[in-house]
């Protein structure tokens, strides 16, 4: 593939998700439920928005009912906050970065001009929601996904809410996301978002509203575990005499759910990424690992009969169920995009047979699409007869003449964004733009009313941050994640991923704009006459009456949240019985880890000979004519030694080194989570530029690479050797041993096999000692390895 191609397109995606992938734009919005469409929606908003003269309320605060009193629910956390100072403080938020930074948990801005992988900031001060609270958005969350699902199912079958009015046709036909492949389709199980994040935030009066639905390919929930497990390392006293709700098993909900989209009895599950490039990569490695289901790309995937197949080291294996993290365009080029190299060739006429789930189905996008926002209070009353639980944010729709018309006159003082946009950009904030911005996204919205929304400013609600002089007040909103099951039912953790705004007065929470992330604590509050002391509390938890098994599950799932585990077949009835599923693209990603990671130590022990100066002119003159340095053979020692170095430590090794870091990213679906954190460790060594440091941290990564699934090591170890024997025979040296070590790991490999051809090569090679025999091992090699890519 080629990799520039598969870069741009993996960022290309992003600028359709990005928050969809790192968040959305969670900024600014108002309280008023919107009127259905067939009311007079122009009067009823313009008459209550708010003047320009209107006395600005405060935000809410979510810890605090008023200046050092607590909310009763968060009076633990109070306490703690009283009593710890400034610098204790952000020593526990650069220990959560540390954290963050040895597990790699990234993500990529890409509208930077250098893609810049950053560190999400994280603040230490978790937000509070009392499980009374939480029960009503859990309703409101299922209620509104429910009518959401019911309405995608409508609009690609009988469109009974466009033929009623309520939902103008012609706004669901304009969707960039409708996709007319997806009319007449019938689903196994009829559910076509069942991984959905809706983002809420709290007005000013502390009613809980929603800002948007994300129903393409929400992300954001590693970040929810990750906090959660910063939370119980840095804050453990604390945190275990607090009765917190559990939500370690939501990778076990997850693949209930995903199990659930098909009526297979034990279907085989994978994630569809785009690739490293991608903003949200980390998740997707992230989950997989915890689901035990392979991590693939759309080249480990083909399409034949109508069938899709993944491409494994022991031959093909039939999947079931995609949980595509893939925008729409993208996942098929016979279907979309015809240029997609993302995607797999024939998935839609796979999907439309009936013989693969795609999870979340493609066209779901038009549910989320801002301007049919407005119309979900419509939705539920039309699907669920039911009012609405968690309100809208008043909504101006700017392809009507009279709503356009009051948003051109109030730019200053309104949020106005694109329907399709995402991640912040694209969006005006009225109240903090200057008069030249204002006038420029005037002359946008009039070019194209159709394309944009708007809503009044609200000042989001606040929980206390960790900042460079103490804590201050910043803004935050919510994103629970809503899980669909196949049998209607909805399931959500008690919890979700808080977004906050790091910036002092800010209400832009998206990570691509510079905002962090919090843990959200969901408190048990039933019993809130047991006094929140460090002796009751504990006794609070073990005997609340509610989701009393859900903080005992929680528990207990913790226990083996890092357990190391490996995509395996599914069908089997013991685990045990199951073999590892290793893609071809992965075993060659796991060979080139081994053959880099020998390298290295190869030119490591290089350079400390020519400072010991143990290298003679004619062994210096060998080295540079058969292994490629850019040095000249015809100079002095002293000088071709000066060269040698200068190559090794400003070209070699860091490409070396960078190549190393590229395999380990392209493996980390089977490989544990501690041997990808010391990898983790050499990639910051080295960009420290202590390439000695890094190379000595390998003894640890290799020692855990040996500790691994044994089908990973094999494959690592036959990288090693080969690299190994190659040396030997470019440098002319004796390659007997290098021979017998390769081929007693090519004794390792599957059988029956195309793998076993190299044991013969190998055996012609150790007796002709030729190096034509040694280029058909290389070419067999590499064939195996690419006969499915």
């Amino acid at each position: 593939m080629n990799q520039k191609s598969a870069q741009s397109q993996s960022q290309s995606q992003n600028q359709s998700q990005n928050e969809d992938e790192n968040g959305s734009q969670s900024q600014n919005q108002t309280q008023q439920q919107t009127k259905s469409a067939t009311t007079d929606a122009t009067k009823t908003t313009i008459k209550n928005a708010p003047q320009k003269d209107e006395k600005k309320r405060e935000s809410f605060d979510e810890l605090q009912i008023a200046k050092g009193q607590y909310r009763p629910v968060a009076q633990m956390v109070g306490n703690w906050l009283d009593n710890i100072n400034s610098d204790a403080l952000n020593h526990l938020n650069e220990q959560a970065e540390n954290i963050f930074y040895r597990k790699g948990v990234t993500f990529t801005v890409y509208s930077d001009a250098k893609n810049i992988e950053r560190m999400i900031p994280f603040d230490i001060i978790p937000r509070i929601i009392a499980a009374s609270e939480w029960q009503l958005i859990e309703k409101g969350c299922k209620q509104r996904i429910t009518a959401l699902n019911a309405f995608l199912h409508d609009i690609y079958h009988d469109q009974a809410i466009m033929k009623a009015g309520i939902v103008p046709a012609s706004y669901v036909y304009a969707s960039g996301c409708y996709e007319p492949w997806m009319m007449g389709i019938e689903l196994d199980k009829p559910i076509y978002s069942h991984i959905s994040g809706i983002d809420l935030i709290r007005d000013e009066t502390g009613r809980f509203c929603v800002l948007e639905d994300n129903l393409r390919t929400p992300s954001g929930v590693s970040y929810m575990l990750e906090s959660r497990s910063i939370s119980e390392t840095l804050l453990s006293d604390m945190f275990a005499n607090t009765p917190i709700l559990g939500i370690s098993d939501y990778p076990k909900r997850l693949k209930k759910c995903l199990a659930s989209s098909t009526s297979k009895y034990d279907p085989q599950i994978v994630i569809l990424t785009p690739g490293r490039f991608n903003s949200a990569y980390y998740e997707h490695a992230f989950l997989a690992h915890e689901m035990n289901v392979p991590l693939v790309h759309g080249y480990d995937l083909v399409v034949e009969d109508s069938k899709v197949y993944m491409q494994g080291i022991r031959g093909k294996v039939q999947v079931d169920v995609i949980y595509r993290r893939i925008d729409d365009p993208y996942i098929d080029p016979l279907a979309f995009e015809s240029s997609s190299i993302l995607g797999v060739s024939g998935l839609m006429s796979a999907y439309r047979a009936g013989t693969v789930v795609i999870v979340n189905a493609p066209g779901t996008g038009v549910a989320d699409d801002k301007s049919l926002y407005p119309f979900v209070p419509d939705m539920i009353k039309f699907y669920l007869d039911e009012d609405p639980i968690l309100p809208n944010i008043e909504t101006y729709q700017c392809r009507k003449p009279d709503e356009l018309s009051y948003v051109l006159d109030n730019l200053d003082k309104l949020v106005v964004k694109e329907t399709q946009g995402s991640g912040g950009y694209g969006m005006l904030i009225g109240p903090t733009s200057t008069k030249q911005e204002i006038s420029d996204y005037r002359k946008r919205l009039l070019e194209n009313p159709a394309g944009f929304i708007a809503q009044p400013t609200i000042s989001l609600s606040t929980n206390p941050t960790a900042v460079a002089d103490g804590i201050a007040p910043r803004h935050i909103d919510l994103r629970p994640f809503i899980l669909s099951h196949g049998d209607g039912s909805v399931d959500i953790v008690p919890g979700g991923l808080t977004r906050v705004a790091m910036v002092e007065g800010s209400l832009v929470v998206n990570s691509s704009q510079g905002g962090g992330i919090k843990d959200t604590w969901v408190i048990d509050d039933s019993d809130l006459n047991t006094a929140y002391s460090n002796n009751s509390l504990l006794a609070s938890a073990k005997t609340s009456s509610y989701s009393h098994s859900s903080l005992e599950h929680g528990a207990t799932d913790h226990a083996n949240y890092y357990d190391r585990v490996q995509p395996i077949e599914a069908g089997y009835e013991h685990l045990g019985d199951a073999p590892m599923i290793l893609l071809l693209s992965t075993a060659s990603h796991l060979i080139w880890l081994g053959r880099y990671s020998e390298r290295l130590y190869y030119y490591d022990s290089i350079m400390k000979q020519l400072v010991k100066g143990d290298l003679k002119k004619s062994q210096v003159q060998h080295l540079i004519s058969h292994l490629g340095f850019e040095a000249d053979a015809n100079e002095s020692l002293k000088v071709m030694k000066a060269q040698m170095m200068t190559d090794l430590e400003q070209k070699i090794i860091p490409n070396v080194v960078q190549s190393i870091e590229t395999n380990v990213q392209e493996a980390k679906g089977v490989i544990g989570k501690d041997t990808a954190e010391l990898y983790n460790l050499i990639k910051r060594l080295s960009s420290a530029g202590t390439y000695r440091a890094a190379t000595l941290q390998l003894h640890a990564c290799n020692a855990a690479m040996k500790q691994e699934h044994p089908t990973v090591t094999c494959f690592w170890q036959l990288g090693r050797h080969f690299e190994q024997l190659e040396r030997a025979v470019l440098l002319d040296e004796d390659s007997m041993a290098a021979s017998l070590e390769f081929k007693c790991w090519i004794n390792e490999l599957p059988e029956n096999t195309r793998w076993r051809e190299l044991t013969r090569l190998t055996n012609q090679m150790i007796k002709s000692k030729q190096f034509s025999d040694f280029n058909l091992i290389t070419k067999e090699f590499n064939s195996i390895l690419r006969q499915g890519v």
